[in-house]
């Protein structure tokens, strides 16, 4: 019955285990110690709601005088719903008759009346009930089911009863060296039913008075234990003993609001248990020394040893995880939250530059080594997964400090809990060996080997979508270049292939050096080269034709000391959104391509019209 957030474990039974233990002891100390009903039953019935928060739990009081049942509490029940409740004539409230009548009224409020306990006295009579309803439109479980949610039902109904039952018992005025009453006595036997034990300390000459239930959690007989303080301190394990008395020594110094221990303690037969000690100085004098401290005490040796357990697989986990190059994760994401990791393996390090306890401080965090151009993409794969998407993958980069950009790809899948919360089990891994190795294959297949520009599959695909530009109104015009080396030929058979290659690079250097941004330049085949401007009318073009011929004359390539003569010549075409398709204008610029070199080469022609 806990409202915190679970913690950060792969498995988190154990820790519900342990709070809810916890908040019980300190809900019996308060029921032992006579705090208020009402303060009593708001935290049983708070504490409930905060385990299960799709449920709200009530309890109400049975006054069979008035035939009525009055609010006891119920912190998240509509006051429609009570109201009508309350007015409700009630013979007995634990018969079918009164079920069937409670699960109507729930009805008309679009409730579902889930459990109706009775909370019996001592003497076997009604008190009053115990109610757990839940919104129609809530989802569904089988929570119902489950061992926890079982015993925490129980617990609820054992402490609102034993509260009750206490609040017709006087609460101490005095200091008592005496064992409790015969009201103390009952109340010590209803809590020992509980299976926890209750211990009242005379802070002034040590004796301490331990319940029957404190007794049988160590194996003794109920007249087998001492009540001198120095006997107690012989019973806890010598490792243990100095935290547990200078944890006594802070409380009675008003250092701390509660004492609060777990600590080794001997049995009867030699052997150790495992307790959990809570309690609270409920006297003190005029100066402020402690006079009383009484408390309750659970054995929590099987809960140690599943946490012990549980340690050691989690051990276990973070070892395994540790030696995979990747981060393994558990990301929750509770109804309405953004979500936060329960999981990180040490992976962390290697893929985000991120510490496992940066991410499961601040998730958000990650957020900052997102490359910038990546993270549009990044937020709408986030903004899927708290949707309720079926599956998480992406590719994306990050920049990290040590190793600069690097390339992952993370993979999760959901798992729907009872409460709405959305549990994610994934991996992130590094691609980035293998993204540069799948962009190198895409680039070999789209580029020209020898001289790096774009091949002719690749020019022809720019020149589609230059194309499917212009036909969508996006510029008016743009030209297209066929470029060619002139008696190409006669330097591959005087000066050899090598040196023709040698040749083509060069141009290629060249003409890399005279494109804008926008432009695109291509190799179609042996000395045949193609380029598109984005754009550019004729008069452009044929600007860019004249400084290419000229940065080409400007700068001969040399062979064993002398320039290899080679010239230019160029075909221009201008393509509109109204052409009849690329292929027509590349052949069209092929054909002023032909003419250039008819007439002498080493110049620019025209296409003679500006649409195939």
């Amino acid at each position: 019955m806990m409202s915190e957030r679970p913690p950060v474990q792969v498995d988190a039974d154990a820790e519900f285990y342990r709070k809810a233990l916890a908040f019980n002891n300190l809900t019996l100390s308060y029921i032992a110690r006579g705090a208020p009903l009402e303060q009593l039953l708001d935290r049983i019935a708070s504490g409930f709601s905060g385990s299960y928060p799709q449920r709200a739990l009530a309890i109400f009081l049975f006054d069979p005088q008035a035939r009525r049942l009055q609010v006891g509490a119920a912190p998240h029940v509509a006051p429609a719903f009570l109201a009508e409740l309350t007015a409700l004539a009630v013979d007995d409230p634990d018969t079918p008759q009164f079920w069937h009548a409670l699960t109507a009224l729930a009805a008309r409020h679009e409730r579902s009346l889930l459990e109706m306990l009775p909370l019996r006295s001592f003497a076997g009579e009604v008190a009053g009930i115990l109610t757990i309803c839940a919104a129609n439109d809530a989802p569904g479980d089988a929570s119902h089911l489950e061992q926890a949610y079982r015993d925490t039902v129980g617990a609820a109904v054992s402490m609102a009863m034993l509260a009750i039952e206490r609040s017709l018992v006087p609460v101490h005025a005095r200091v008592k060296s005496d064992p409790p009453g015969e009201a103390d006595e009952r109340m010590a036997l209803a809590i020992e039913g509980s299976g926890t034990g209750i211990w009242d300390r005379n802070a002034v000459t040590g004796e301490m008075y331990y319940s029957r239930g404190w007794k049988a959690i160590l194996g003794y007989e109920d007249w087998e234990l001492s009540s001198h303080l120095q006997d107690a301190y012989q019973r806890i394990h010598p490792d243990d003993l100095p935290y547990v008395q200078e944890t006594i020594r802070q409380h009675f110094a008003s250092r701390s609001d509660t004492y609060q221990v777990e600590h080794r303690i001997r049995c009867r037969d030699g052997s150790y248990k495992w307790i959990s000690s809570r309690g609270k100085v409920v006297a003190r004098d005029a100066e402020g020394n402690a006079l009383r401290m009484i408390g309750t005490t659970t054995d929590i040796t099987e809960l140690r040893r599943l946490t012990e357990k549980l340690a050691k697989s989690s051990r276990m986990l973070d070892y395994l995880t540790s030696e995979i190059p990747g981060m393994v994760f558990q990301f929750r994401v509770p109804p309405g939250e953004r979500g936060y990791f329960t999981y990180v393996s040490e992976g962390a390090r290697e893929t985000y530059g991120l510490t496992p306890q940066q991410l499961l401080e601040t998730p958000v965090i990650i957020d900052t080594v997102i490359h910038p151009e990546d993270m549009p993409l990044y937020e709408a794969a986030r903004q899927a997964v708290l949707a309720g998407a079926s599956h998480w993958m992406l590719e994306f980069r990050v920049i990290t400090p040590g190793n600069g950009v690097r390339w992952l790809r993370g993979q999760a899948r959901p798992r729907r809990l009872e409460d709405g919360t959305t549990l994610w089990h994934g991996f992130i891994s590094d691609i980035s060996e293998s993204k540069a190795f799948e962009l190198e294959l895409q680039e070999f297949a789209l580029t020209d080997y020898l001289t790096q520009l774009p091949n002719r599959r690749f020019f022809m695909q720019r020149l589609q979508d230059e194309y499917n530009r212009l036909q969508r109104g996006v510029l008016d015009t743009a030209a297209v270049l066929m470029c060619d080396l002139d008696h190409f030929k006669r330097i591959n058979d005087s000066l050899g292939h090598a040196v023709g290659d040698q040749v083509l690079k060069h141009f290629a250097q060249v003409l890399r050096s005279q494109l804008r941004k926008t432009d695109t330049a291509g190799r179609l085949g042996g000395e045949e080269f193609a380029v598109i401007l984005a754009g550019a009318n004729l008069h452009a073009a044929a600007e860019f034709a004249m400084r290419l011929q000229a940065s080409f004359a400007s700068q001969p390539m040399l062979h064993e000391g002398r320039e290899v003569e080679v010239t230019l010549s160029i075909g221009i075409a201008l393509m509109q959104g109204d052409c009849a398709g690329q292929e027509q204008v590349l052949r069209a610029s092929d054909d002023a391509l032909y003419r250039a070199k008819e007439k002498g080469r080493n110049r620019f022609e025209f296409a003679p019209f500006a649409c195939p």
